[in-house]
């Protein structure tokens, strides 16, 4: 709160009495010098008497509410008595309460975007876990009334009924994964190894369902043998498992997909790229997004949880790295992101 502002306030008052002194003690009789003197006086005590009680009864009180605003915004308080400059406390406090009621308004519209994703999350996972369930149920169910007595249909109903409860529990995997994260709970363990030996090792994980399409799996590397990157040595494994079963499940028969790693001065670069289908330009904004599916009667009878990409992404992230898309339909996609250098002392 500033000292001018009562001041102010007072000098107003006091020029309203003494011109109004002035005119009433001429007309009772009082003649000049005396009306101006007795005028001054009545003034100068008013003026002493406003001043006290404007300062300690309202703009004390004006500075109190604006400093409580200050603090509920969780700004640095501003214009504390004695500052100095042209704002009066009046304007502070009318420009703290804007903010304030921006901020609860943008408090609002984050909680009723909070509220609609967490109706749009439960629904989608309801919808991902009825599906294998309702699977599984309808095999139990048909075995139990009688078709255990066939090998045959026995063998069969019991491979899918498997298969979905391979599904749910990838499905259950990732939502733990997804909930750690948001949660701040998951957490990074950096080591030092070596990125080409990581990714040979998927792409032999890969290679059965690679071979069933006749896709090649390449990995090339650029000005470099040996990549050593310092991070979390599970969490690239994941995100690299992911790519390249995605690429493999969607490229084209007798296809490839190429990893490919890149010297970025104090980073590597990596790079999975197909000569598949591609994904239209409308859906790449959003193929990250949960449960997001570009073609979703082709991704569920392929199987996957609807996760995969949201959680390379947040994995990526956690590294202090973003992920990129790019894809044109019919010529391939392509996924990249990149990796701190591993320091010879990690």
């Amino acid at each position: 709160m500033k000292w001018s502002d009562p001041l102010r306030l007072s000098a107003y008052i006091a020029t309203i009495i003494i011109l109004v002194s002035t005119v009433t003690l001429k007309m009772m009789g009082y003649k000049y010098p005396n009306t101006f003197y007795a005028a001054l006086i009545i003034s100068v005590c008013t003026l002493v008497s406003i001043f006290l009680f404007s300062h300690y009864t309202v703009f004390k009180k004006i500075q109190t509410v604006s400093d409580e605003i200050e603090k509920s915004l969780s700004k640095k308080k501003k214009n504390k008595m004695g500052d100095f400059d042209e704002k009066s406390s009046l304007d502070v406090l009318n420009n703290a309460v804007n903010r304030l009621i921006k901020e609860k308004a943008t408090e609002i519209d984050t909680l009723k975007e909070s509220e609609k994703y967490r109706r749009e999350f439960l629904g989608n996972v309801a919808h991902e876990l009825r599906s294998p369930i309702f699977n599984i149920q309808g095999y139990v169910h048909t075995l139990l009334e009688g078709a255990m007595e066939d090998e045959t249909v026995r063998n069969k109903f019991l491979k899918k009924a498997a298969n979905n409860i391979d599904l749910l529990s990838d499905l259950v995997n990732d939502l733990v994964t997804i909930s750690l994260i948001e949660s701040g709970e998951m957490m990074l363990e950096h080591t030092r190894f070596s990125l080409n030996e990581l990714i040979k090792e998927v792409m032999d994980l890969e290679e059965t369902q690679a071979k069933e399409k006749d896709i090649s799996l390449l990995l090339k590397t650029e000005n470099t043998e040996v990549a050593y990157v310092f991070a979390d040595k599970q969490k690239i494994k994941q995100v690299l498992l992911n790519l390249i079963n995605n690429s493999v499940k969607y490229g084209k028969e007798e296809g490839a997909t190429t990893i490919t790693i890149s010297d970025m001065n104090t980073e590597w670069g990596i790079e999975v790229s197909d000569n598949g289908d591609g994904i239209a330009a409308e859906h790449l904004p959003r193929i990250f997004e949960r449960f997001y599916r570009v073609d979703k009667n082709r991704e569920r009878s392929e199987g996957g949880s609807g996760l995969g990409l949201a959680i390379v992404k947040h994995f990526i992230e956690a590294h202090k790295h973003k992920i990129y898309a790019t894809s044109s339909v019919g010529i391939g996609s392509i996924f990249s992101f990149s990796l701190d250098k591993a320091k010879e002392n990690e």
